[in-house]
């Protein structure tokens, strides 16, 4: 936001830039996953939409209905995501069933 961009474009750019690092680092560290590397990717793409969906829907909601600061507004909307982020990948992407 401050290159000038709106708070959407650098909220999404953040997002997809750790996309990738994210993945691999929940797998190796994280949950210590075995499982299937290309069912949990996709299932992992699948909790990335599904938390940045609702990230964008929290910030919008921040911004223009009640009219908050865009620096407190994504900051409410990154914890919305990474609650959301966590729930998935530890209950849906990688299985307690392929864990050391």
């Amino acid at each position: 936001m401050e290159l000038g961009i709106s708070p959407f474009i650098a909220n999404v750019s953040g997002y997809l830039v750790g996309l990738v690092l994210g993945f691999f680092v929940s797998r190796k560290f994280v949950f210590v996953s075995q499982g299937h590397l290309t069912a949990e990717v996709l299932r992992y793409l699948g909790a990335f939409a599904a938390s940045l969906f609702l990230n964008l829907l929290v910030l919008r909601y921040l911004l223009n209905t009640l009219h908050w600061n865009a620096y407190v507004a994504q900051m409410v909307a990154a914890i919305v995501y990474t609650a959301c982020m966590y729930a998935l990948t530890r209950w849906l992407v990688f299985t307690p069933g392929v864990r050391r």
